[in-house]
């Protein structure tokens, strides 16, 4: 089942940092009129605008790399991680929006960080040049906390300067912003695993000591615990069966006292020695 993530708000004036990152001047008035343009509204609106792991499709495919590129002269397809189902911008900069995770390796990945291990969060891919709102990537460490290259902005951290970068040079930096990540995943793993053992380690201790009960009570195990090669009864002497019965008859036949009265009430002795033997042995 897809999860959606709560409306995220953040504004396009404040980035939420002072030492890192890369400073924005984006033309607000533009992008509001783009963001909120029947155009952009019909294309989330038709689950149109998609978002990826991180920014390298981009990169390699351009701006709106829907089902991948070329390399090579071969067709390489991208794997979508999230669908953004609203989008909206307001005149003072502020952006809301919502993402859908897909069932897919990248998107379950960005829904576990983002739900679970509450690290990274989503960047904006924004062409500058013609002030076009192209959708969010998921990173790692977002520009702007509360949510670039020659005129194309790609809202991350790392401020967008590639340079001349080589086809190996981004498939590497690819390869090592997964493997980053991943690490941190099993992280998350590793600490659920930790916590299940202990359980684990608890209904162990839990076990042993009901064993230890029941030993010292001459109880047989096997007469009350339920086995996998099917369940096991417990055998009640028909005596036994029959003296409860009586002493519950014993208890019914009291008369207990009336409502206004002080009255003592008098049980009978052998059924409460009967009863008081029983749960003492």
């Amino acid at each position: 089942m897809p999860q959606k993530t709560p409306k995220i708000r953040y504004s396009l004036k404040d980035r939420g940092r002072q030492y890192t990152g890369k400073v924005r001047n984006f033309n607000i008035r533009a992008l509001f009129d783009f963001v909120n343009s029947d155009a952009c509204q019909e294309t989330v609106e038709s689950r149109g605008m998609i978002g990826y792991y991180g920014h390298w499709p981009r990169v390699r495919f351009g701006m709106d790399p829907t089902e991948g590129g070329l390399d090579n002269g071969k067709p390489v397809p991208v794997e979508p991680a999230f669908v953004t189902t609203h989008l909206k911008m307001f005149d003072d900069g502020m952006v809301e929006h919502v993402a859908e995770f897909f069932d897919t390796a990248s998107g379950k990945l960005a829904e576990k960080l983002f739900f679970d291990s509450k690290t990274g969060g989503f960047s904006s891919a924004i062409d500058a040049s013609i002030n076009k709102f192209y959708g969010f990537d998921y990173v790692i460490e977002p520009n702007f906390l509360n949510n670039s290259f020659r005129g194309v902005t790609l809202d991350d951290a790392m401020g967008g300067s590639l340079g001349e970068l080589t086809y190996d040079d981004v498939y590497a930096a690819e390869c090592e912003e997964y493997a980053r990540n991943m690490m941190a995943l099993l992280d998350s793993i590793k600490g659920e695993r930790e916590a299940s053992s202990e359980t684990i380690e608890r209904l162990q201790q839990d076990n042993e000591q009901l064993m230890s009960f029941l030993a010292s009570h001459n109880v047989d195990a096997a007469a009350v615990l339920d086995s996998s090669r099917g369940s096991s009864h417990i055998l009640v002497d028909r005596s036994a069966k029959e003296q409860l019965l009586d002493d519950v008859n014993s208890f019914g036949n009291e008369t207990l006292p009336q409502a206004g009265q002080r009255e003592e009430v008098v049980i009978d002795d052998k059924a409460y020695q009967r009863i008081h033997t029983r749960m003492n042995r």
